[in-house]
């Protein structure tokens, strides 16, 4: 009987966890039907909307065909938004009407962005989270004069914990070759102590880093609402801004509305999901390696991690159907690239499988990293052209 294996999503998720089905046992290969549902025709790297947003890549640099995954991979694909989906009759629906029936579920969607639940933010600042903010973001940087350029992250968790660390520096460089005299204030609702907790060893550095920069921070301020040119915190103090760049808040995706028993009992802006094999606590016939659902098992809404995380749901699947098991489920040390404008950074994350989870600790500073980095995303693209 050959198993319907179905995607939701044509991001990283779904292309790693696809691309090891495809490279898995030769016995699998007549056991599984792979389809992938996404809701418009690309896949996105979208480390690279940063670059995109700040001038240094085009928009045709940052994507590629999703019909050129399932090319290359052996899927079908369907081009619609999924709607809701029903675990008990494993169906997946579509806007367009489209009822899709599965044996076994990964969902790759990612997070929700949700910048409405901070009154004024989406209206008066920019992000470079999706394309389409990216270019608002590159637009609203071409006009930048000079002055007060304030990133803020309003709430926890957020995607890419190193990114506001990275963006501030990489702002700082961008902002100090129109205005000398610019300042670059990095904004928290987590206070200090919170970052020394979450980053380890990599707070240390980034904060010297920031020292030596002259980036100011402000942490542990939570934001009541966001004004034209003017940020007001619930404690009554206001900051004021030439340019406001944020990290959207993150909720789960709205096809999970009315489905309590996909979201974490711990935090309820994720996903559920468990680890090591990434499965649906109830429903092991889902997998869940997405962003939207690593803060569940204490990991950071991070690529890294989805991509170690779509592996082992891949792997837990191929030993579903054949029999053959990963000899390691997921790596002991995750590593990531960071750029921070002048220079970059190479964060190490060891893992402990037994809670889970990760620390973090800078293991090099270079330069040369921050085009390491570039070089990745755009060979990742690149491949799939």
């Amino acid at each position: 009987m050959t198993a319907r294996v179905l995607f939701i999503g044509g991001g990283v998720s779904t292309l790693v966890a696809v691309k090891r089905l495809r490279e898995g046992p030769p016995e699998l290969q007549d056991k599984i039907k792979l389809t992938i549902i996404n809701k418009d025709e690309w896949h996105y790297m979208p480390p690279l909307f940063a670059d995109f947003a700040l001038g240094e890549v085009t928009e045709d640099q940052l994507k590629a065909p999703v019909a050129n995954i399932a090319k290359r991979y052996g899927t079908d694909l369907v081009i619609d938004e999924v709607v809701d989906i029903d675990p008990q009759k494993q169906v997946v629906k579509t806007k367009g009407g489209k009822s899709l029936e599965y044996d076994y579920l990964f969902i790759g969607s990612g997070v929700r962005y949700a910048p409405e639940v901070v009154p004024g933010l989406e209206r008066y600042g920019y992000h470079n989270y999706t394309l389409e903010g990216a270019k608002k973001m590159r637009e609203a940087l071409k006009q930048y004069k000079g002055g007060r350029v304030v990133m803020l992250v309003p709430e926890l968790p957020f995607r890419c914990g190193c990114y506001p660390f990275e963006m501030v520096g990489r702002l700082l460089y961008f902002a100090r070759r129109k205005d000398p005299k610019a300042e670059v204030y990095l904004v928290t609702s987590f206070d200090e102590k919170q970052m020394k907790q979450m980053f380890k060893d990599v707070y240390r550095q980034f904060r010297k880093l920031h020292r030596k920069m002259g980036i100011v921070y402000k942490a542990g301020k939570e934001v009541k609402e966001v004004k034209e040119k003017q940020i007001v915190f619930k404690d009554g103090e206001t900051l004021d801004y030439s340019l406001l760049i944020y990290v959207p808040p993150v909720r789960p995706p709205k096809f999970v509305e009315g489905h309590p028993e996909f979201i974490c009992p711990n935090n309820k802006k994720v996903l559920v999901t468990t680890f090591p094999e990434f499965r649906h606590p109830k429903y092991s016939n889902i997998f869940i390696p997405t962003d939207a659902a690593m803060p569940c098992v204490n990991f950071p809404i991070a690529g890294i991690f989805v991509h170690a995380a779509a592996i082992a749901a891949a792997d837990a699947l191929i030993s579903d159907l054949v029999g053959v098991r990963a000899t390691v489920t997921f790596p002991d040390e995750i590593m990531a690239v960071a750029d921070f404008g002048p220079t970059g950074m190479l964060v190490t994350f060891d893992i402990d499988h037994e809670k889970p989870a990760q620390k973090m600790y800078a293991s090099q500073q270079s330069p040369m990293i921050k085009f390491m980095k570039l070089a990745f995303y755009l060979g990742w693209i690149d491949a799939l052209k």
